[in-house]
């Protein structure tokens, strides 16, 4: 691998992702940006039901990419070739070589996911301006906690449902399984095979 500058180096340390890029690890510097930037959207996007705390990670992930932008940058030879350039989470090792099938046998988990995302973005975008006029014009200060709180309520039932069914665990198959008692006694039997 060929030496690259030190100046540059430290500049592109500083964005989350850029110094892996620069130094020619793509896939890892993709992982980290795509890290930083999924913890991003999340923070921002849940902090309207109070787990903004995501955005704690932020920083562990920018010293993370910073640090690790200088062990890459020197790495001998010998340690490059031995730890070649790969995602920090490949979706294949998560979910197995049979990752296809993974995905399709949750497809009723996303699907009621996606669903209850376009509920929300049509109770956000359209219903609630709706029911803000009416509130302001009547005074029903009383009706906007209520609204304003009923999504914050439902995923807290949401997560709730969600760690209930975690703990509870795959739900076990009966066994189908018999027991051989027999019709009689032992002598019954042996006259029968006579």
């Amino acid at each position: 691998m060929k030496k690259k500058n030190g100046f540059l180096t430290f500049c592109f340390a500083f964005i989350p992702g850029a110094g892996q890029m620069y130094l020619g690890y793509m896939h890892r510097g993709l992982s980290i940006v795509g890290a930083f930037a999924l913890i991003t959207m999340a923070a921002s996007f849940f902090s309207y039901f109070g787990l903004g705390v995501l955005a704690v990670l932020l920083p562990i992930i920018w010293m993370y990419s910073f640090f690790d932008t200088f062990r890459i940058a020197s790495q001998t030879p010998e340690e490059a070739a031995a730890k070649p350039d790969a995602f920090l989470l490949d979706p294949r090792d998560l979910l197995g070589t049979k990752w296809r099938s993974v995905l399709s046998g949750r497809h009723k988990l996303v699907g009621a996911a996606l669903v209850a995302f376009g509920v929300y973005m049509l109770y956000r975008n359209f219903a609630y301006p709706i029911l803000q006029s009416l509130i302001n014009r009547y005074g029903l200060y009383w009706l906007d906690r209520m609204l304003n709180g009923l999504p914050v309520l439902l995923m807290a039932f949401v997560i709730i449902a969600l760690g209930a069914w975690l703990i509870r665990g795959p739900v076990q198959p009966a066994d189908d399984y018999t027991a051989y008692i027999g019709t009689g006694s032992e002598e019954e039997e042996e006259e029968s095979h006579e």
